[in-house]
């Protein structure tokens, strides 16, 4: 300790710490993965936000024939069938079973400077934001761990960009998986469910388990 949660949605940056005597604070910043979109869709010329989330989510290559993709990071994958014909020489996005062409005459190495630059300009700043203003006197070196939830922790690089942007205050940052199971998504929901299960039990009638009491409130509200 202290502690702080990142929570990284599509709207919002949230940061909440528990301080070394356990009390906790809480902060809410505008700004998340849709403003990395239009600022990505803005850039590009793309007038398409889907395919800027694409760009936004995936790696990038550029199918150079009809049997191998150059990735972004120079390696070469090969294929044993034809790519479609859509996407010879061009960028594309690529992502766990999909290549979406991607339809600009930006170059590879354009493309992706434009989406790491909106990735910086949302999230590292904003994670730097958010932990300044929950951090003990708003000094970052008083913060001891970081744990990145929400969507955009999911993402192939943020998590990476921002320890990167903590590690000079010795800041130790990692995406943390919510009740060992759910990765890092789910964070608020399992935390509502958490509590209010919590106080249920803490006035439950005789005999009577949390789980029934949930079901019983929740079908008495139905009615």
């Amino acid at each position: 300790k202290p502690l702080v949660v990142l929570d990284l949605g599509g709207g919002s940056t949230d940061a909440a710490v528990r301080g070394i005597d356990d009390k906790t604070d809480a902060t809410h910043l505008a700004g998340a993965g849709d403003l990395v979109n239009k600022l990505i869709d803005a850039e590009l010329g793309l007038d398409n936000l889907e395919l800027a989330e694409e760009v936004k989510r995936c790696p990038l290559g550029k199918a150079e024939s009809f049997f191998h993709v150059r990735l972004e990071n120079g390696a070469v994958k090969f294929f044993d069938k034809p790519l479609p014909s859509t996407t010879y020489a061009r960028v594309v996005a690529l992502g766990e079973d999909s290549m979406n062409p991607i339809p600009t005459r930006h170059s590879l190495e354009r493309i992706r400077n434009v989406r790491r630059t909106a990735k910086e300009r949302v999230f590292v700043v904003n994670a730097l934001r958010a932990l300044r203003a929950v951090a003990p006197a708003g000094d970052l070196r008083r913060i001891g761990f970081v744990v990145l939830l929400g969507g955009c922790a999911l993402d192939f690089e943020i998590p990476e960009m921002i320890a990167d942007a903590l590690a000079p205050y010795g800041i130790v940052a990692g995406t943390g998986n919510v009740r060992g199971t759910e990765g890092p998504r789910n964070a608020v929901a399992s935390g509502l469910v958490a509590s209010y299960a919590a106080r249920v039990a803490a006035d439950h009638k005789p005999n009577e388990s949390a789980a029934v009491r949930i079901m019983n409130e929740g079908v008495a509200a139905g009615a």
